[in-house]
């Protein structure tokens, strides 16, 4: 399946958005980068710049991506852990990355995203001077409206199955999102191999720097779900990380709060997070069949007391 056309995003980017609601008047912009370095052995980062956002936007995207996995936690000096039953640390915390940085601008990504149908994972390659040697990836997202529809494509992918409420909160949308080739083992993969080799192929009929070439490609694995839940003008947000078996680090700042609490049997970790220009808290706990990270959040016009948040991550995870 092919179709050839022309956004601004970054390279690799699973973009996870909160949607339009309003959280009040915090400006964020330029200064809130959710920094998450990574799922250990797939080597894969997340990473936002809210700089031609609108306030809004920018504030529900920092909560989508800044809160989901990327946020940190924890103020002292001890760095927190979560293991699995073997034993193995699945979560580590982690000293904040000075040299991170943003990552690098793809300004192809943008022509990709006006290539792409929502709900399509498109492979792409740039013919540069250099020669590219490995595809990148774009996924257009699909917000799905109906619980029902929302349920099917949790079948179709294998994915953790979200709740049709949430504290009685209503379910308004969800959104499951694709893994996509990151390990060597996936790269050479039937499908990563044929496609690169497809994709090169049109690249070198076409002699000229800067050109692009995309495709789209099947998918079935995700990579990451979420769904947002609503009662008035208050928002509730469950979202999964499906780590692959690999590893999450999580950054973790002076500025934040935690707590590791037992909830049904399973460590939750409570964050409290107060900084100049934004405070919040959310509830981060590893769910060891599903092999996923989960986040709990609670925004908008009247957000969820420390008690209320424990109460629905015990309904959660029984």
């Amino acid at each position: 399946m092919e179709r050839t056309t022309i956004s601004d995003e970054y390279q690799n980017i699973i973009y996870a958005s909160a949607g339009n609601e309003l959280l009040g008047e915090i400006d964020v912009e330029e200064k809130v980068m959710g920094h998450i370095r990574g799922i250990s052995d797939r080597k894969r980062s997340f990473s936002l710049s809210l700089k031609t956002m609108n306030k809004t936007t920018a504030v529900a995207s920092m909560l989508a991506l800044f809160l989901m996995i990327s946020v940190t936690a924890y103020a002292a000096s001890e760095y927190i852990q979560i293991r699995n039953s073997e034993g193995v640390v699945k979560v580590q915390h982690v000293a904040p990355n000075e040299s991170a940085g943003v990552a690098s601008y793809d300004k192809y990504a943008q022509k990709v995203d006006a290539f792409a149908k929502p709900g399509e994972l498109i492979a792409y390659l740039v013919n540069n001077n250099a020669g590219a040697t490995e595809l990148s990836f774009k996924y257009k997202e699909q917000r799905i409206g109906a619980y029902s529809d929302f349920l099917k494509e949790i079948k179709r992918t294998g994915a953790p199955t979200l709740p049709a409420l949430a504290a009685g909160y209503a379910f308004e949308y969800g959104v499951i999102n694709p893994n996509h080739p990151t390990t060597d083992a996936e790269k050479n993969s039937s499908l990563y191999q044929e496609t690169l080799q497809d994709l090169t192929v049109q690249a070198n009929k076409e002699k000229g720097s800067g050109k692009l070439f995309m495709m789209v490609i099947p998918w079935s694995e995700p990579g990451w779900i979420s769904a947002t839940y609503s009662k008035d003008n208050a928002y509730i947000g469950i979202s999964a990380s499906i780590m692959h078996g690999g590893k999450m680090f999580v950054e973790q700042e002076p500025e934040n709060q935690a707590d590791k609490i037992m909830v049904a049997g399973t460590e939750v970790i409570y964050n409290k997070v107060v900084k100049e220009e934004v405070s919040y808290d959310y509830l981060n706990w590893y769910n060891e069949k599903q092999d996923a990270y989960y986040t709990l959040s609670s925004y908008g016009d009247k957000v969820l007391s420390k008690e209320q948040f424990l109460q629905v991550a015990g309904e959660l995870l029984k």
